[in-house]
């Protein structure tokens, strides 16, 4: 029984599109700036709540930590974006990524498309007027939990989603993408449950499926550059035998040419198990941007391929250290590439950050 047939009986499907912008009365744009600690519009039914100490709270130290993650991060990110990578492509592959929206746009702020896709459940639609004032505060002290290390150390700990991200009342990864949407200054317009057909086409979901591929789109208005854009949340097996039905590589096909993004992503590109996936992405891409837990820099055919690299390359820390690759050392030794003032990846600090860019040819 393939992917939709299960949701037909599970009586999970909807064959017809259905707009999930509101909820109960209350647009998801509000409700993403309530989560992100920004003031709502007046009317917006989300303005009373934010009167709540909890909410003041959380408002007061996501501004300070957004703030310091601007200073020492994302801005640097930009800058050295605007420098290296040139114009873009109109889709970004960024697999093994979780909810990680946030570099996703910061590195790659022209792309019309964002696929995503990770382990971490997608989430539901979140209606606050169902949620007790005590429900909310612990919901917002979670979200900021679950937000620490991509703040502190650029990356989340898959583990740790796994607890984060479950059990109160802002669950899965839907809470975060709002969070980096709205701190990014983007406009939510419509927000749906979606899985894949066997052509690789989406379809509408009633609730969120408990089987893989289901996800979230998030439609959404760039007020900077006056562009739609649309996020593709997925949760999905990304091993061998995860993809055997084939459903993802083609809806990757129906977004035309692509750029990609390795990050933080446990090796899995490395193994023969995920070797499904790493090669539809090099077939599709032009760019692919990683730290060295992406494609290992033997698979990239120098023929095909330029590599350039950037910051310093080291010794993976301990628990990965069998992943240490001698071709990537060679490379960052004999093109001695400038330092980088942003840290990213496994590494303890900027002086740990190495990345490669490879440009096909």
């Amino acid at each position: 029984m393939n992917f939709i047939s299960r949701l037909i009986s599970f009586g999970l499907f909807v064959s017809i599109g259905l707009s999930t912008a509101v909820a109960s009365g209350i647009h998801q744009n509000d409700i993403a700036r309530y989560l992100a600690g920004l003031e709502a519009a007046p009317h917006t039914g989300v303005q009373q709540l934010t009167q709540e100490t909890g909410w003041t709270i959380h408002a007061e130290m996501l501004n300070a930590a957004w703030a310091q993650l601007e200073s020492s991060q994302l801005g640097p990110v930009r800058a050295w974006s605007a420098a290296h990578l040139g114009p873009p492509s109109q889709t970004l592959l960024y697999m093994f990524s979780g909810p990680d929206y946030l570099y996703a746009r910061n590195f790659f702020p022209d792309a019309r498309t964002y696929v995503l896709a990770g382990l971490e459940p997608p989430g539901r639609l979140i209606n606050l007027r169902t949620l007790s004032a005590e429900d909310r505060q612990r919901g917002l002290e979670s979200l900021r939990e679950a937000l620490r290390t991509i703040f502190d150390a650029s990356f989340f700990v898959t583990a740790d989603m796994q607890k984060d991200l479950q059990g109160h009342a802002f669950s899965g990864v839907l809470p975060l993408l709002y969070v980096f949407l709205a701190r990014s200054g983007m406009e939510i317009t419509e927000v749906r449950h979606i899985g894949l057909r066997e052509d690789g086409d989406t379809v509408t979901l009633a609730v969120p499926a408990r089987v893989r591929p289901n996800g979230i789109e998030i439609s959404f208005f760039d007020r900077d550059r006056a562009t739609e854009r649309k996020l593709y949340y997925f949760s999905i097996d990304l091993s061998n035998a995860g993809l055997i039905d084939g459903a993802f590589f083609k809806f990757i096909e129906r977004q035309g040419t692509s750029d990609a993004f390795f990050k933080s992503a446990s090796y899995l590109p490395h193994a023969e198990n995920f070797l499904r996936i790493r090669s539809a992405v090099m077939e599709r891409s032009v760019r692919i941007l990683q730290d060295d837990t992406g494609v290992p820099v033997i698979a990239y055919d120098a023929s095909a391929w330029q590599v350039r690299p950037f910051g310093r390359y080291t010794r993976p820390i301990p628990m990965f250290d069998y992943m240490y690759q001698p071709a990537l050392a060679r490379l960052f030794e004999k093109a001695t590439p400038a330092p980088l003032n942003f840290r990213l990846g496994y590494g303890y600090g900027i002086s740990t950050t190495g990345i490669i860019l490879a440009t096909r040819r």
